[in-house]
């Protein structure tokens, strides 16, 4: 990234953060608070998963031991990781629209009480997104020294990562199940707090892995591209990240059809109302079976051949229309839960989606300056 681009992304980003700061502030304090503060917990739900999905990424090609790409794939997967600890105080914010978002605030559950309390809720989730932040920066600092540069740039030997990266990866993976698991209980679940679905913390996380993997793509068919390890055509390492995208994309899918299938054919109305308003009621109909063909039908078919997936126009192409899908389906769990019976979009989502692209922006320009240059770049 030369200085030019990187102060057009810089000044870019300060801008949209402004616009977006301002436009929550109006929102919530000019009767719009309600739509402020669900666009907020989406967004903040949305980005927090690139940015978490990319660490755990890199974290699961070393334990794959992939080094197809060079120390540039790991560097492009952990671009996003300066997100993590602003994310960690953003959620704090949630605190003082607590009575907006989580229903059972305004109207208590006895018998969830236990689970379902702000102390607690806060306590655990806020604790799982610092500790995920923690250990996250510390795998980053040891992938990013010199014995793991040097194992992912030297393909021919048959060494194991270093000792440290063996150590933390796994780690790193176990802790972002539990955590993200206990994010969608908390941020999706609870805000019907009568539907439960054991799978739905799996699938969450799934979703936001493979939000990174689509992240990567768009920026590798920009320019940002893992830098094969003979150096002869950087277009291969497109293909493998187009093989990624379209694998967990699949993955994504069955999870989902996996959560789907029991709830209808058991038909237990304290499961299936959340499916039937998303999926069988409008207005929300639509957007849930959009969600569908941006993340599963459009990468299925746009990337099923070798030549789509070295082809940078139509891997950025898929991958942008998935990190909107994925934006989409982020709201389509949320809002429904709080807006039934409408479609509330407008400025302020605008605004506050704008101010939250342009904070991810500001906080992944130093990782990806790590990462491969665009085109006439170097190594990373």
């Amino acid at each position: 990234m030369t200085d030019a681009s990187g102060r057009i992304v810089r000044r870019g980003g300060a801008l949209a953060v402004g616009l977006g700061v301002v436009g929550f502030a109006v929102a919530v304090t000019r009767g719009t608070a309600p739509r402020a503060w669900e666009v907020f917990l989406v967004n903040l739900l949305f980005w927090l998963g690139i940015a978490q999905g990319g660490v755990v990424v890199s974290a699961s090609l070393y334990l794959t031991q992939a080094r197809w790409g060079g120390a540039s794939v790991y560097r492009l997967a952990e671009a996003f990781a300066g997100f993590l600890p602003l994310g960690a105080l953003l959620f704090w914010v949630l605190l003082p629209g607590r009575a907006l978002l989580f229903p059972w605030v305004r109207q208590p559950l006895p018998e969830k009480a236990a689970w379902l309390n702000i102390p607690f809720l806060f306590g655990r989730d806020g604790g799982g997104l610092l500790l995920m932040a923690a250990v996250s920066f510390w795998f980053v600092r040891a992938s990013r020294g010199n014995d793991a540069v040097g194992w992912a740039e030297s393909a021919d030997s048959i060494d194991l990562p270093p000792a440290r990266i063996r150590r933390l990866a796994p780690l790193l993976i176990v802790i972002y199940a539990i955590v993200y698991s206990l994010l969608a209980f908390d941020l999706v679940m609870s805000l019907s707090p009568l539907w439960h679905s054991t799978l739905f913390g799996a699938y969450f996380f799934a979703g936001a892995y493979w939000s990174a993997l689509a992240a990567m793509g768009a920026l590798a068919s920009l320019g940002w591209r893992p830098q094969p390890l003979n150096g002869t055509d950087d277009r291969q390492s497109l293909h493998d990240l187009g093989k990624l995208v379209f694998a967990f994309s699949i993955f994504w899918a069955y999870l989902m059809w996996s959560q789907y299938l029991p709830i209808w054919y058991a038909g237990l109305p304290e499961e299936t109302f959340f499916v039937v308003q998303r999926v069988h009621r409008m207005p929300w109909e639509v957007l849930a079976w959009s969600v569908l063909v941006l993340i599963w039908v459009i990468p299925f078919v746009g990337l099923m051949s070798r030549q789509a997936k070295r082809t940078p126009p139509v891997l950025g192409t898929v991958c942008l229309l998935g990190l909107i899908g994925m934006w989409l389906e982020r709201y389509v769990l949320v809002t429904p839960s709080l807006s039934s019976t409408r479609i509330p979009f407008g400025w302020v989502e605008i605004l506050v989606t704008t101010g939250f692209a342009g904070t991810f922006a500001l906080c992944a320009l130093p990782g990806l300056r790590l990462a491969a240059a665009p085109v006439d770049g170097g190594r990373a």
